[in-house]
């Protein structure tokens, strides 16, 4: 219970209001607010009347509108009928909610996760203790989900984004990617695995993650994690099944889907299990297999009228590929061509330079005295071939290991024809393979480069300040799984946000850096999207208050 206390000082008298607490099993005045001399105080009574001694501002904007979003989704619910538990503390959707939500707007760790939630809205809206809150809390529910009720959860949620939020089904886009881990090497984990990590750091283990998404605002219908060192041909025959089982279900909404996937994906039992189904699908061939292709005079191109594929030539044919005719469309970009030529100058500058450094060492390390091992006609030609082993830049500077004079050497030229030959049969191509035959050439070629919508959700994900999945803070396969399910789940609300406030008129990019809250902030008062958000978490703020 607070008392007001006087206190003399200096010849000062002044007032507090202080509360007895016992503080190493001592009772201990602990002083609440100090609050000056007699006339100090009267005047700020006089002068202050109706103005709040404290404020307390919170973060509202973002959490409050992906809340809405997680409602309408009812997300709580869904994951509480596949985990159910004791009516004790928080459930296992709720848990598995604020972990969504504090990933969509720049993810913490388990252990720092109460002093997010706390200064938040969802404070009020979910009010619980910081005990219920700890890292152990979490681990504990985290427990729950195995990696059977992580798929039927994920397949309630796709079938109630077709037929409640009515996603659009007849173009869906399949692709994969990896984060990083920090995971030990000595750490028992087969998910994180060293492979060929996008991020080119080699020194570190890697998850895998296909994803499919639709083409309408990225939201994810499919998500497949995967060991960081298995290949994508192999990713995608592993996830074939479960893929085919998702649409032949999705196929009751869309009885024409089309599936859009990168060409590392194809294989010949992967096609094979895929033309089985009754789904089109339009992918990419490697170029080096298909020279015939390559080697069609660019007279034989179309162009095209259409303002979504200027700078675009097209040819297209029949082939008969993996046992069957399929449409064939080979392109021709000029701004992939642009972006090509310049990409390889730029590394030939780089990689020249790097073969005169060696030249000099190489004849540093040939003169008396010199220290070091020094250099042997093996060892020579193996940082050689690192040097220039990149794409097209094998094929165009050519090297050779030479003795003169017992001296070790070597030289490097460019291969001016080699380059050409590129230039004419290569660059700025893509092979596109669809058995939508009826589709029109531009359709063909949109579809295919519908693909970014994928990697746009992979962007998102990577993203340091909106649907984080790095760090992980985990390190088991068990949880590893559950990570990946609730930063899918950040994904899906994040997607299905963009999608309501487009239908609301509000277009808004979003642009690298900038958190959730920044979002929505010059929005929330300008369109019925924020106003029925705000309307329905008033409401809500009201009636918590009110119990």
């Amino acid at each position: 219970m607070a008392t007001l206390r006087k206190s003399v000082s200096r010849g000062h008298t002044y007032w507090q209001i202080v509360e007895s607490r016992r503080v190493n099993g001592k009772p201990r005045p602990i002083v609440l607010e100090h609050l000056g001399t007699a006339d100090a105080l009267l005047r700020r009574l006089r002068e202050g009347l109706g103005r709040p001694v404290k404020v307390k501002t919170m973060s509202f904007g973002a959490e409050a509108a992906l809340w809405n979003m997680a409602e309408e989704l009812d997300v709580v619910g869904t994951i509480d009928r596949h985990v159910p538990k004791r009516a004790q503390g928080l459930s296992c959707g709720q848990y598995m909610l604020l972990a969504a939500l504090n990933r969509c707007v720049g993810g913490s760790s388990k252990a720092s996760l109460y002093n997010w939630y706390r200064k938040t809205v969802l404070y009020r809206l979910m009010p619980t203790s910081k005990r219920l809150l700890a890292s152990q809390r979490f681990w504990d529910h985290m427990s729950y989900l195995d990696e059977t009720k992580i798929a039927a959860i994920e397949e309630e949620f796709a079938h109630r984004l077709v037929k409640q939020f009515k996603v659009d089904l007849r173009m869906l886009l399949f692709d994969a990617t990896n984060f990083d881990t920090f995971i030990d090497s000595q750490t028992l984990c087969e998910l994180a695995q060293r492979g060929h990590a996008k991020s080119k750091r080699t020194d570190l283990r890697v998850i895998g993650l296909g994803l499919l998404v639709s083409r309408d605002f990225n939201i994810p219908l499919l998500s497949h994690p995967y060991p960081g060192n298995m290949n994508d041909s192999k990713m995608f025959g592993n996830v074939a099944d479960s893929l085919v089982e998702r649409l032949r279900r999705l196929k009751e909404e869309c009885e024409d889907i089309t599936l859009v996937f990168d060409g590392g994906n194809t294989s010949e039992n992967n096609m094979e299990r895929l033309s089985a189904t009754d789904y089109h699908f339009i992918t990419s061939l490697t170029l080096t297999h298909h020279q015939d292709l390559l080697a069609v005079p660019q007279e034989e191109y179309e162009e095209f009228s259409d303002k979504r594929l200027a700078g675009t030539e097209a040819y297209r044919t029949q082939k008969k590929v993996w046992g069957e005719e399929r449409t064939i469309v080979v392109t021709l970009s000029h701004n992939l061509l642009y972006g090509q030529v310049k990409g390889i100058h730029r590394e030939l500058k780089k990689a020249r330079a790097k073969l005169r450094e060696l030249k000099a060492r190489v004849r540093r390390s040939q003169k008396p005295g010199a220290c070091g091992k020094g250099y042997t006609a093996e060892s020579l030609e193996k940082r050689l071939k690192a040097i220039t082993k990149r794409q097209y830049i094998e094929e165009i500077l050519k090297t050779k290991v030479v003795t003169s004079k017992g001296r070790l050497a070597f030289t490097f030229t460019t291969d001016h024809r080699a380059y050409q030959n590129l230039f004419d049969t290569r660059l700025g191509k893509r092979i596109l393979c669809t058995d939508n035959h009826d589709w029109s050439t531009s359709e063909i070629i949109l579809g295919s480069r519908a693909q970014y919508h994928v990697e746009n959700a992979f962007k998102g994900m990577k993203n340091p300040h909106w649907v984080r999945f790095s760090p992980v803070f985990h390190w088991t396969d068990q949880k590893l799984r559950v990570h990946v399910a609730y930063c899918v789940l950040a994904l899906t609300l994040t997607s299905l946000l963009r999608r309501k406030a487009a239908q609301a008129g509000v277009h808004r990019r979003r642009r690298r850096g900038y958190g959730g809250g920044a979002l929505l902030r010059k929005d929330v008062a300008a369109v019925p999207l924020a106003g029925a958000v705000l309307r329905h978490t008033r409401a809500r703020l009201h009636h918590l208050e009110s119990r």
